[in-house]
């Protein structure tokens, strides 16, 4: 009964959010019903409310669920606290591919499906390369890992920004730079299906396998001697891992450090006594946070406000660094 109660609230909270978010008045919320449930494409309240602003808010939320869950399974795959898909350099690869086809690609063809196996084909070879560089005799080195991660991603950023200075200062060269800055602004109901529809089938994969990433946890030796194939859950975490980064960077472009934080705010919530509804409160945890952030960025530096990727990086550098410091207390 307890869990039906903090269930109900969750979805409470989540509908006021985007109540809010949506109409910003509250005086304004009978309004916002009658657009709901009589949407008029005459009246402009109506086309603000259910066309721009009701997408971009739920597409926040659940790439901010395909960001926080992406990060809790590179800090399995790692078994390091600092690993994220932003650190490691997923993120990064995804981008660099995503800009080749912005550049040379969506001139002649706009095919979403195209761009999502683009960043996709970028996030996996960037966490493949990491792999195989920092495995050492069988064992992932996770120092290692992360530091090549971040020598990946500055040379995907220096090839990136080649490729933009290349370009020349035409339509595809503006999309890119207002791209790489992590928005909302192109939202649509169609990327909120796509997105919704790829978080609950790799969050419902997670789910059924969180007890061998839990094992995973406890190290290569143990995992294995407790009949966890290792090699076998490392492809699928890379998989997931890579796919909903994927898509997070095709639907809105890099953001970062959402997987960062949200796994150790969730583990301290749980106060470290994880079960298998870890993985869906991790991902409602990680949508309502970037859901405010969004919230907050649109109303920065009014009428078009300040992309939300800008503002997760001022609120993740600290924290990274904060965990950065406490680790380094630690060894």
């Amino acid at each position: 009964m307890k869990q039906l109660s903090i269930t109900l609230s969750a979805f409470v909270v989540l509908f006021l959010l985007l109540i809010l978010g949506t109409c910003q008045d509250v005086f304004k919320i009978k309004l916002l019903f009658e657009a709901l449930f009589h949407f008029n494409p005459q009246s402009i309240d109506d086309l603000i409310w259910i066309e721009i602003r009701l997408p971009r808010l739920i597409l926040a939320f659940f790439t901010g669920a395909a960001l926080g869950l992406s990060g809790y399974l590179m800090q399995v795959l790692v078994r390091n606290p600092l690993a994220d898909p932003y650190v490691l350099g997923s993120s990064s690869g995804a981008s660099l591919f995503a800009a080749i086809f912005y550049v040379w690609l969506a001139p002649n063809n706009s095919s979403i499906a195209l761009l999502l196996m683009l960043t996709f084909v970028g996030a996996l070879s960037t966490n493949l390369i990491s792999l195989a560089l920092s495995t050492v005799k069988g064992k992932i080195i996770s120092y290692r890992m992360i530091l090549v991660g971040i020598s990946i991603s500055s040379l995907a950023i220096a090839v990136l920004s080649l490729l933009m200075y290349t370009t020349g200062e035409d339509q595809s060269w503006k999309s890119i730079i207002f791209w790489t800055f992590g928005s909302f602004q192109t939202a649509s109901w169609f990327k909120v299906l796509l997105m919704t529809f790829f978080i609950f089938i790799l969050g419902g994969i997670s789910f059924f396998f969180f007890a061998p990433f839990q094992i995973m946890e406890l190290g290569e030796e143990n995992a294995n001697r407790l009949g966890v194939s290792v090699h076998k859950f490392r492809i699928v975490i890379l998989l997931i891992s890579s796919l909903l980064t994927a898509m997070a960077v095709s639907m809105v472009g890099p953001i970062g450090f959402i997987g960062l934080i949200m796994p150790h705010i969730t583990r301290m919530l749980f106060r470290n006594q994880l079960t298998k509804s870890f993985i869906p409160w991790l991902c409602y945890f990680s949508g309502i946070f970037l859901l405010i952030c969004e919230m907050i960025s649109s109303q920065l530096f009014p009428p078009q406000g300040v992309p939300a990727g800008i503002l997760m990086s001022l609120v993740g550098v600290p924290f990274f660094l904060y965990l950065l410091l406490k680790s380094s207390d630690i060894n």
